[in-house]
């Protein structure tokens, strides 16, 4: 899968999605990030957090486990990396 992924498509990932795909990079394998210790590690305000998020998954980089549940003016709860969102930044990042 991750060679259906081009240095060209990890370049288009905005550099707010990097910096949250190197913060949950940093735990390990199968851990839900709260969206407190994402705020806190990334340092991004809502409004980043969430279209960053939002972009992770869409792109199978990052699984939001329980979508339906949020927290305060985020759109998601829990966050955590995908294996393939590992392998996309072993390989890019």
């Amino acid at each position: 899968m991750v060679e259906d992924f081009e240095q060209d498509d990890f370049d288009m990932i905005a550099p707010s999605a990097k910096r949250v795909l190197v913060a949950l990079s940093q735990f390990e394998k199968g851990l839900l990030v709260t969206v407190a210790l994402l705020h806190k590690k990334t340092g991004l305000m809502p409004e980043a957090l969430n279209d960053a998020v939002q972009h992770l998954s869409k792109s199978k980089l990052i699984d939001i486990p329980d979508a339906a549940k949020r927290h305060g003016p985020y759109n998601f709860n829990t966050v955590e990396i995908t294996d393939f969102g590992r392998q996309v930044l072993a390989k890019f990042g």
